[in-house]
């Protein structure tokens, strides 16, 4: 049976790491009439002084690009990006493309996002084989951000120009070799909010929960090189690693959101 005053008050615990208040010289990145980002203060002065389309005036780094000019915002979010990474303030290019704003205003490089502080969303499964069992990731030792821990089977970015489902079948495929359509049962959950400092700059993003119950026996098999162990836990051995940090930030967060969804004594403010 799930503690549910232990389950809530690792859920506080955990949000308060999510959800941090941000320091108050973050430069807000901006169109002429719309926020898109919250930036470096180093980046920011780095853009504004070698990316021409770029300006900070009044403490806001302003594009020149207007609104709906979805191409050109686009080219010049990249400009930024290239020359950041040329100037060694950004690591791990990845060479995925992520939407800007929902909906989308331009899409940027996947490694740019966090230094500049746009908004992303993801998808997370908790894979259920069992109603006290969950099957769990390890990420690989050669991940660049939080190598070894332990993961929801699936999760990842949305890229753009993906649905929510879209991405989900993706990834599930990628890290688990699973066909949703496979699934005995495929269930949304609620989403939240993440804000809070890394090395990489300003993670701000969006989690969409999923929960699914897979057939027996149903085989999983890792496809891109980045999950090192796939493994059956029991849900009490699940919540003891969360509670000893062995989970990521988010992955700890989107199991929480799954047992606590039909409780009404944990505060629903938590997940939204």
């Amino acid at each position: 049976m799930i503690d549910f005053a232990r389950v809530q008050r690792l859920v506080e615990r955990l949000q308060a790491h999510a959800q941090q208040p941000l320091p108050a010289n973050l430069v807000p990145l901006a169109t002429e009439k719309v926020q898109i980002g919250l930036a470096q203060p180093a980046v920011a002065r780095f853009i504004a002084q070698h990316v021409r389309g770029f300006e900070w005036t009044q403490d806001v780094l302003t594009m020149s690009c207007a609104v709906g000019d979805f191409d050109s915002l686009t080219a010049l979010l990249a400009e930024a990006a290239t020359r950041l990474r040329e100037a060694g303030m950004i690591r791990g290019w990845r060479g995925e493309k992520l939407a800007v704003g929902n909906p989308a205003l331009a899409t940027i490089e996947r490694a740019a996002c966090r230094p500049l502080g746009i908004t992303t969303e993801a998808v997370h499964l908790n894979a259920y084989v069992a109603a006290d069992a969950l099957i769990v990731a390890r990420r690989s030792a050669l991940k660049q951000i939080d190598p070894d821990l332990w993961d929801n089977l699936v999760g990842g970015m949305v890229a753009a120009h993906e649905t929510l489902n879209e991405a989900l079948e993706r990834e599930a495929w990628e890290e688990a070799g699973l066909r949703l359509e496979c699934c005995t049962s495929l269930t949304p959950g609620r989403s939240f909010k993440m804000h809070r400092l890394v090395p990489e700059g300003l993670q701000s993003e969006i989690i969409h929960v999923y929960d699914a119950v897979l057939q027996n026996g149903q085989s999983l098999i890792n496809q891109d090189g980045e999950v090192a162990a796939i493994e059956r836990r029991s849900i009490d051995q699940v919540v003891d690693a969360i509670e000893s940090d062995q989970f990521t930030l988010e992955s700890a967060l989107t199991t929480l959101e799954s047992l606590t969804r039909g409780d009404t004594s944990i505060a629903t403010t938590l997940f939204r």
